[in-house]
């Protein structure tokens, strides 16, 4: 008994207790992991959860290629649909575009044959020298046409094609008015050419015709022949202008300006029998010795000849005798 209890493969731990029968319950005592329930259990569990993953897939696979084939059937209704809108609206459109164009003309017939927009006055503005009946006859303005009809542009064309306007300008005052603005030309010279000519302050030379024919104006000779477009033309012209801005300081009318392309300018007075033979000198030193001469030379004073060429002085001589043909010679020398 000692050695049984003292044998530790025989003893008996107070804390345990053991079997009746230990080869009987060594038997019984199977692990789990290897039971037939535990095996047919897994085996049932695998095969719930394959199939069941399968169905689902399948299931959710037909819900989504379900749904997409709900969602490209709404996307096709709604593609017909918006088809459907456009082609309406476009229809619609087309329709309300005719009805707004023939509404729009019959609404600007109505507009510019309406009497409230007929012309009821036409205010000239010019210098005086033409009166504004002439310029409305000019312009083609008459009182009673529709104002919608005046084009301002073209009204301004056929008043500047007239000779003696230089500048014009004509507006519209809505509803009955229409202002007209002109500039005439000021002229102050007539050359002498194969048509009577004027020589305006700018250096142009246009056609007279009307009150044009009354102005008492100096003579410009010695062109007749030369185009006045020609730059030997445009020199002496210019030169001509010069020549008469400064002879005002002389305070004696001029009765003809003439140019010789060899001998310069000479010119001859109007009240006073005096030519002045100027040449090409025309500064203010040169008109101002002239003017100082002419202030001490008698209104009844006899012919003579100014000739200031010279540097510092003019050369006063006779005058020869006027029926001399040889008197009007202003090519030969002195």
């Amino acid at each position: 008994m000692a050695q049984h209890l003292n044998n530790p493969a025989t003893r008996i731990s107070p804390f345990i207790v053991q079997p009746a029968h230990p080869e009987r319950s060594r038997r019984r005592c199977v692990p789990f992991s290897l039971s037939p329930l535990r095996l047919g259990l897994g085996a049932l569990w695998t095969w719930l959860r394959t199939g069941l993953s399968q169905r689902v897939h399948y299931f959710g696979m037909g819900m989504f290629k379900g749904r997409d084939r709900c969602e490209n059937r709404r996307k096709a209704r709604l593609g017909r649909c918006q088809r459907g809108w456009y082609v309406s609206a476009a229809l619609v459109a087309v329709g309300l575009g005719g009805a707004m164009d023939a509404s729009w003309s019959a609404l600007t017939r109505y507009v510019m044959h309406h009497p409230y927009f007929t012309v009821q006055e036409i205010v000239v503005n010019s210098n005086g020298r033409f009166s504004a009946e002439e310029v409305r006859t000019w312009g083609g303005l008459v009182l009673g046409r529709s104002l919608w009809k005046i084009d301002p542009a073209q009204v301004e064309a056929r008043l500047r094609a007239q000779p003696w306007i230089e500048t014009a300008q004509v507006r519209r005052e809505f509803p009955q008015r229409v202002y007209v603005t002109v500039k005439t030309r000021r002229p102050v010279a007539i050359v002498l050419q194969d048509s009577l000519l004027y020589l305006d302050d700018t250096g142009t030379c246009f056609a007279g015709q009307g009150k044009s024919e009354v102005l008492d104006l100096p003579y410009v000779s010695g062109l007749t022949g030369l185009s006045l477009d020609t730059p030997t033309a445009r020199t002496a012209l210019t030169g001509v202008l010069h020549l008469l801005s400064l002879a005002r300081l002389w305070q004696e009318p001029l009765s003809e300006v003439h140019w010789d392309p060899q001998q310069g300018y000479t010119v001859f007075l109007a009240r006073l029998r005096v030519t002045i033979r100027l040449g090409w000198t025309t500064t203010p030193e040169k008109f101002a010795q002239v003017g100082a001469v002419l202030a001490t030379w008698p209104i009844d004073g006899p012919a003579a000849l100014f000739d200031a060429r010279f540097a510092d002085q003019v050369v006063v001589r006779p005058s020869a005798d006027e029926r001399d043909p040889r008197a009007h010679d202003l090519s030969r020398p002195l």
